[in-house]
């Protein structure tokens, strides 16, 4: 059986599965078989390819690359002492710009770590790692310098000691987790476990979300076909709509709105957060219309906007303001069934977990730079959450909420295991800002939906 592999994958030898092109050769065995991993110490020799040495770095004829100041010592260095006699007693005379070396080749200019030989062969250019290792150099900000960067952190974030990676200040932050008929609180740092509420009996806690000002969780009750609240502080509980059924709810803590996806129906919806149930339901239909199966929602009320998936013919993601104008595409390709989406405002990416193709995809999002990884252990996700460096997301199938590195897709966790099926989940942490509707419900007399 020819097993078909993404272009931006490629297959192990023994034919079961693909694997990402950056996992190729990167010291740790991917593929069952550990093909990716094998070859490696001869990719300096491939006809043809020059070898990827850098410009303070002389190329061995066989071997791994060598530091210049061991070329023409009267040792021979390389396994095939290529590094040794030649044209070594040469003298310098080159007009480098910073410095010479005799190789067996002639004298030789080099550069010093962080800059890269001119094509002059005598000049030497500053190398922009922000921009060459991209996401790998720094977690959030990243600021090149002459031979040099330096990563720095967002409002919030602090850079731990590895000068690349930013930590979360204050309180240990913790992923709220729907746990069938449980709201579980887990310690991100600590893994410490508590229960927050239970609900009713026989009622499954669906997808949640946290109001951050209030301290309020809400979730979708199916069997009541219910949104429902609790107040973690005073254990006040209350239902804010009843008749409305959906796969995802998203709190705007700063406009005091709460939206749902009805994927049946073709729509998304809001209600106040402050509103209480007296029979008739108070809520506004957001957008109506060409909506394919809206599945996930998540929403970014510092500016205003709200993202969703959609799951029907043609999967793809948008984005609108959230009075539902303004409508884009952000992505329609590479998609499958996009069923858990989650932002990650530091690196202003939106990250999806695709259940049709076993895929943890992510995207600037203004739509540009897509990264997909095919992942064997993404079988039915339901929710995700980013913080800090990673990825964690619900599976109903195996019953587990697990984590990986949101930029690699390895090192994968499973936090969490139970005889309970797990469904929404959420890190809630507040970034004191505003929008429109933040302060005096925006002049309005009922519901006010944030358009930048």
């Amino acid at each position: 059986l020819h097993l078909s592999c993404p272009r931006t994958h490629v297959p192990c030898r023994d034919g079961t599965e693909c694997v990402a092109q950056e996992y190729m050769c990167d010291g740790e065995k991917d593929c069952a078989d550990g093909s990716d991993e094998e070859g490696c110490a001869h990719l300096c020799d491939t006809p043809g390819q020059p070898p990827p040495c850098q410009s303070h770095e002389y190329p061995c004829g066989l071997g791994p690359c060598l530091n210049v100041s061991l070329v023409c010592n009267g040792q021979q260095d390389c396994m095939d002492g290529s590094d040794e006699a030649g044209n070594c007693s040469v003298p310098c005379q080159q007009s480098c710009t910073h410095l010479c070396y005799p190789s067996p080749k002639g004298p030789r200019c080099w550069c010093d770590p962080g800059y890269q030989l001119a094509e002059d062969g005598l000049s030497c250019i500053d190398i922009d790692e922000c921009m060459e290792q991209g996401e790998g150099a720094c977690t959030q900000t990243c600021l090149n310098a002459p031979g040099s960067y330096s990563c720095g952190c967002l409002p919030g974030y602090l850079l731990e000691p590895d000068g690349r990676v930013c930590k979360l200040t204050g309180p240990e932050p913790t992923l709220l987790v729907a746990m069938q008929s449980e709201v579980l609180s887990y310690g991100l740092r600590s893994g410490h476990e508590k229960v927050l509420l239970v609900a009713d009996k026989d009622r499954v806690v669906f997808s949640l979300d946290y109001d951050l000002v209030e301290k309020k969780v809400f979730w979708m009750d199916l069997a009541t076909e219910s949104i429902r609240w609790q107040d973690l502080n005073s254990s006040k509980k209350g239902t804010l709509v009843k008749g409305v059924r959906s796969d995802c709810i998203a709190v705007d803590w700063l406009g005091r709105n709460l939206y749902w996806t009805d994927g049946a129906a073709g729509q998304v919806l809001a209600t106040r957060l402050g509103v209480a149930w007296r029979g008739i339901p108070e809520y506004t239909v957001v957008m109506d219309g060409d909506l394919d199966q809206p599945h996930s929602l998540v929403l970014q009320p510092l500016a205003g906007l709200l993202y969703w998936s959609e799951v029907g013919s043609h999967p793809r993601l948008m984005e609108a303001t959230m009075d539902g104008s303004r409508r884009r595409v952000l992505l329609d390709q590479e998609l499958g069934w996009p069923t858990a989406l989650a932002l990650d405002l530091p690196t202003w990416r939106i990250f999806w977990l695709d259940e049709k193709l076993g895929s943890v995809g992510s995207a600037r999002l203004d739509g540009t730079s897509v990264k997909v990884l095919q992942l064997g252990w993404v079988q039915s996700p339901f929710a995700a959450a980013v913080c800090e460096g990673q990825l964690y997301w619900s599976e109903r199938k195996v019953w587990s909420v697990q984590q990986v590195d949101k930029i690699s897709g390895k090192n994968r966790t499973v936090l969490l295991k139970r005889h309970e099926q797990p469904h929404g989940l959420q890190v809630p942490y507040l970034r004191e800002r505003t929008n429109g509707c933040a302060k005096s419900n925006g002049g309005c007399a009922q519901l006010c939906l944030p358009n930048p």
